[in-house]
């Protein structure tokens, strides 16, 4: 597990480190001045002149001890002072006059020359306001410049917290973090202007960190050891009963994508309630799964009676269509079964115009909305959601008693408890039509495993983003499909 920290929270470990723990800044500050001159390096194949470009705060002092060193070093470094603000931090002041000592002068102007490696130390995490005047100016000029550009521990202009922009900002190829990512380097301009992140450690105690208590956190590779357990003495009736119901008429990919997820994670068996118009083509498809077929109101009704007694988890909602005959399904459900429900797509959008379905079920329920889906459900803009996500989902899940899954290019899960995951794997090739209903199979896998419905939940998005990078390895990002990610998952459960 690692934790992804706001603004605040990278500040208030930092003094704590400093002021409670007595680690001198200097000493953090040198530490992440190598930390950046061991990318710069690795970067700068063609051993090319380095330009660094710093103000006099912080991030400025990273900046000229990194210069420092990688001039000792013997590359060709020039080093710009923007020098726009009156004042500067003792620890910028310390690291100029060891330039000084050094008879290193400081550039009044970027030099017309032509750089290998642009290193940028103007702003750090703390930005709280509009960037212009000559940050403004140094930061479009560099945009502009080639080169391999590099962030000290964000790109200036970006909102640690947000990753929205301040005026102007740095687009990055790669940024430089220190201790911990910044949760702003995943949402809104800031996942785009960072480029590849490479946290560096530098000496921030765990005791620092624990003292702050995060409020963020994702899964790493130490993780996976929290999936379900298979044992030696078993069979098809250990590892759970997933009941899918989706696919409205001559609509069956939904379900197929669903059941065949599902099947990947381990579920012992997998029956599919759908119309049917399906039947043919989903026999064919998925031999593997049992199926219960309905064309009319009634057939519907038994279809929902036999889940509700055979099923341990039931999912409900991909390609079921928005009709009374769905409705009266949902409805069923959620005032009868106890059985664990993962509710996805249409389902969601039942309950956007009956949510009051949802306040009165008492059974366990987990729920998949994207941003639009979300947006129907709570009668908010996409736009409002987005800048307050964390706290509308966790009031809602909170408010509703259900596990929210809010799905994004950054999928966050909550249960409205103090501490909300986020999905830092993945990538853009899975935005891709039945790529959701890939993720509700997966957590039904998880859930019908054995593991608890905020468990379930988490390692059901952390194991749908890590086969959806599988899937980008093999066919690339353009051409993944939904069933690409399916197949992913092989590789990731392999040896589990």
């Amino acid at each position: 597990m690692k934790y992804i920290v706001t603004k605040k929270e990278m500040q208030a470990i930092d003094a704590y480190a400093i002021d409670k723990m007595g680690i001198p800044a200097a000493v953090l500050m040198e530490r992440a001045a190598l930390a950046i001159v061991e990318e710069v390096e690795r970067l700068n194949t063609s051993k090319g002149r380095i330009l660094v470009v710093v103000e006099g705060g912080n991030n400025g002092g990273d900046g000229l001890a990194a210069a420092r060193i990688l001039m000792e070093r013997g590359y060709l470094v020039d080093v710009y002072y923007v020098a726009g603000f009156s004042k500067t931090t003792k620890q910028f002041q310390i690291q100029q006059d060891i330039m000084f000592n050094m008879g290193v002068r400081l550039r009044k102007a970027i030099p017309n020359k032509e750089y290998s490696v642009i290193v940028d130390g103007i702003f750090g995490v703390g930005l709280s306001r509009n960037v212009d005047g000559p940050q403004k100016k140094a930061i479009d000029t560099l945009n502009q410049m080639s080169g391999i550009k590099v962030a000290i521990d964000i790109p200036s202009g970006i909102d640690a917290t947000t990753g929205d922009i301040w005026g102007a900002a740095f687009k990055a190829d790669y940024t430089i973090t220190f201790g911990l990512k910044k949760l702003g380097m995943f949402f809104s301009d800031g996942i785009d202007y960072c480029g590849k992140i490479i946290r560096k450690d530098i000496g921030f105690p765990e005791q620092a960190i624990k003292a702050v208590k995060p409020k963020i956190y994702a899964y790493d590779d130490s993780d996976i050891n929290k999936l379900p357990k298979r044992i030696d003495n078993s069979n098809k009736g250990t590892y759970g009963r997933v009941a899918v119901i989706a696919g409205s008429k001559n609509m069956s990919g939904a379900a197929f994508l669903c059941s065949k997820a599902a099947y990947s994670t381990g579920v012992g068996l997998v029956k599919i309630y759908t119309h049917e118009s399906n039947r043919t083509i989903l026999q064919s498809q998925l031999p593997e799964a049992v199926m219960m077929t309905y064309n009319d109101y009634e057939g519907a009704l038994s279809c929902i009676e036999d889940a509700m007694k055979w099923a341990t988890v039931i999912v409900v909602g991909p390609g079921l269509g928005v009709d009374s005959t769905s409705e009266r399904m949902l409805y069923e459900l959620l005032m009868n079964t106890e059985v664990p429900l993962v509710l996805d797509a249409d389902a969601l959008n039942i309950l956007s115009n009956n949510i009051e379905l949802l306040e009165a079920s008492s059974a366990p329920v987990i729920m998949t909305p994207h941003m639009m889906e979300m947006s129907r459900l709570i009668q908010k803009e996409v736009t409002a959601i987005t800048k307050d996500r964390f706290n509308i989902a966790k009031q809602f899940a909170k408010k509703m008693g259900v596990t929210l899954v809010l799905k994004d290019a950054k999928s966050i899960v909550t249960n409205g408890a103090e501490q909300t995951y986020m999905s830092l794997a993945g990538n853009n090739g899975m935005s891709t039509g039945g790529s959701g209903d890939v993720l509700a199979g997966i957590i039904a896998g998880m859930l019908a495993g054995g593991l608890s419905l905020a468990e379930a939940a988490m390692m059901g998005t952390y194991i749908h983003c890590l086969a959806g990078d599988k899937a980008a390895e093999k066919k690339g990002r353009y051409a993944m499909l939904a069933s690409d990610i399916i197949a992913g998952l092989g590789e990731v459960m392999r040896d589990e």
